[in-house]
């Protein structure tokens, strides 16, 4: 069922039985019209007030036991802004990893560049058993800010100090024993306009009201 909530657009489906033939211009129209339909859910989802991300910011290690962010476009409230790259975002004091656990670090940013972090509720206590189960702990996103991405990190021997202890591969502290990072894809990345077809003629011409 189609639907329009929160901001995110859902396209709905038609229960029909399929009856052109494969590679048939029918079909290649069928097949265009429902990739169109998909790749324009993320970009209504921004239009309709969503907190999303426009394009895609690589997440990174930073200098010394910091995180590096990507430059991006996210939309807050309907409105889209750039925002600038960071090579050194430090994490602040959010707690300690136990050693030989998991933990997840949710990256939020808003319109004004600024980064926030959100962690796992287990993070600081437990820690998780696995990766699996810290990427599952993930928190919500927070109002009027636009998760990301996120970064999984398994601590090494006397855990993971935020701010103190570097990422893996860094310097400072005791640097992480793994460190993971995922972006969040962003809405316009996610719009793969190059599977929408158009329908050429046997030459390759796109066919118009004035092409045969």
């Amino acid at each position: 069922m189609a639907g329009f909530t929160n901001g995110t657009w859902t396209p709905g489906d038609a229960d029909c039985r399929i009856t052109t033939p494969t590679n048939s211009d029918q079909r290649q129209v069928a097949v265009s019209f429902n990739a169109l339909l998909d790749s324009l859910s993320g970009l209504l989802a921004a239009a309709g007030g969503a907190d999303v991300a426009m394009t895609t910011g690589a997440l990174g290690i930073g200098t010394t036991v910091t995180l590096a962010t990507g430059a991006q476009t996210i939309s807050i409230n309907a409105v889209g802004v750039a925002i600038a790259a960071q090579t050194g975002q430090a994490f602040g004091a959010l707690g300690t990893i136990p050693e030989a656990t998991w933990g997840i670090i949710g990256v939020e940013r808003v319109a004004a560049g600024t980064t926030t972090f959100t962690s796992g509720t287990d993070n600081y206590t437990t820690g998780y058993a696995t990766e699996a189960l810290a990427i599952a702990a993930l928190p919500a996103q927070t109002a009027n800010k636009v998760l990301v991405g996120y970064v999984t990190i398994l601590a090494g021997a006397g855990g993971w100090v935020a701010g103190t202890d570097a990422l893996a591969g860094g310097t400072g502290g005791t640097p992480a024993e793994e460190t993971y990072y995922y972006n969040v894809t962003g809405a316009v990345d996610t719009a793969n306009f190059a599977n929408v077809l158009q329908i050429a003629n046997g030459d390759g011409v796109v066919l118009t009201s004035t092409a045969g």
